[in-house]
């Protein structure tokens, strides 16, 4: 992809040939899709089977609003600390476990990498990796469980000499889905890439726009989902302890062109964090979403939202959401994965063949007898 033309046109190199403007030599013919027979047949296949729809977050409660959608562009912001990171590495340890997929991570604000990996294992197995803490894993399961993060999981970090920029970042993806077939790639968050560019590019709306741009063309070109958690901008005047408003696209710095751009645009909201800053109750909100038919419909779940009924909470002693007192992470499933023999000991303990109950209370009570008393 020709970035360089795609962020600054009015910069791009214009060399004389037309071909030249392609690469590799390809006619301005190529760009063209004529509804062909391979696109006819494409067509009809879907008559009979149904588009391709996304595809679950495992939270039936917030299927509704969003799913997994191949060739998405989607956008999470919420004021710092309020958990827009562990919502979407959560959600994407769901698509590890119960459909085997594979991420990469930009996370320069939680580096060195091993923390990265130890927050995944943490959520996973609902145990931590620090001595110092009650639920403290045994190595046994911290080494199972290494494994499985080590096989999904991919920590994006450039060295020293290697650049920042949205396209660099781009272009490690790329690499991480050539070598290691990642389907997920998270930018988190937006504001630690390299912008020096900004103001040589017309202000902040304008590059905004077009590093959006790019990022919902590099997911239909890869057919890749794209992630991108964004802060807010500060408010002005407002002071600690003050209750903030739900952010959106346009609490974001760039305002409109967020917007406008993404495909999928959603919050993480935590209501009651101005009256005690520990009050584990959150919000999630959906502001946008390209396609309500494939994807889900706009809406919010959670305390003081549209769906007030779903109760949701992050435990941080376990480092996972719950919903209605219940992670999808605890299903056995995910057990069995770094604690096996619990999950098979545990029927052995419950189930008993019907000859091996104990004695009911009737059983157990001395039969009456003809004898005389």
């Amino acid at each position: 992809m020709d970035f360089e033309a795609l962020i600054n046109p009015k910069t791009a190199a214009q060399p004389k040939p037309a071909v030249k403007l392609h690469e590799g030599g390809l006619s301005p013919l190529s760009a063209i899709q004529p509804l062909d027979d391979a696109a006819w047949a494409l067509m009809q296949l879907q008559h009979r089977i149904g588009k391709e729809r996304g595809e679950t977050t495992h939270i039936k409660e917030l299927d509704p609003h969003f799913t997994w959608k191949k060739e998405y562009f989607n956008v999470f912001t919420g004021w710092p600390g309020e958990g827009k990171s562990e919502l979407v590495r959560q959600l994407l340890l769901l698509r590890a476990v119960f459909a085997g997929k594979k991420t990469a991570i930009y996370p320069p604000e939680d580096m060195p990498a091993n923390e990265v990996y130890d927050s995944l294992i943490h959520s996973l197995t609902g145990m931590s990796p620090d001595p110092t803490w009650q639920n403290f894993i045994p190595m046994k399961y911290y080494q199972r469980a290494m494994e499985f993060i080590r096989e999904h999981f991919y920590v994006v970090y450039p060295q020293k000499g290697q650049g920042k920029t949205l396209e660099h970042l781009l272009s490690y993806f790329e690499a991480a889905i050539a070598k290691y077939g990642t389907e997920h790639s998270v930018i988190d968050p937006y504001n630690k890439l390299d912008h020096s560019r900004m103001n040589k590019m017309g202000g902040i709306e304008s590059y905004a726009g077009a590093m959006l741009d790019i990022c919902t063309s590099w997911t239909v070109d890869t057919k890749q989902s794209l992630t991108m958690t964004a802060h807010p901008k500060r408010l002005e005047g407002m002071r600690f302890g003050q209750k903030r408003p739900v952010p959106d696209g346009t609490s974001i710095s760039g305002g409109q062109m967020w917007e406008n751009m993404p495909h999928v645009i959603g919050a993480v909201y935590r209501p009651f964090r101005h009256e005690r800053k520990n009050d584990p109750r959150v919000a999630i909100y959906i502001h946008k979403v390209k396609s309500n038919k494939l994807v889900g419909l706009p809406g919010s779940i959670g305390e003081d939202t549209e769906n007030p009924d779903v109760a949701i909470e992050y435990d941080w002693r376990t480092a996972r959401y719950k919903f209605n007192g219940v992670s999808p992470l605890d299903d056995p499933l995910v057990q069995a994965i770094y604690a096996p023999e619990l999950v098979y000991e545990r029927p052995k303990a419950i189930v008993r063949a019907p000859n091996t109950f104990p004695p009911s209370d009737f059983e157990s009570t001395p039969k009456p007898t003809n004898a005389p008393l």
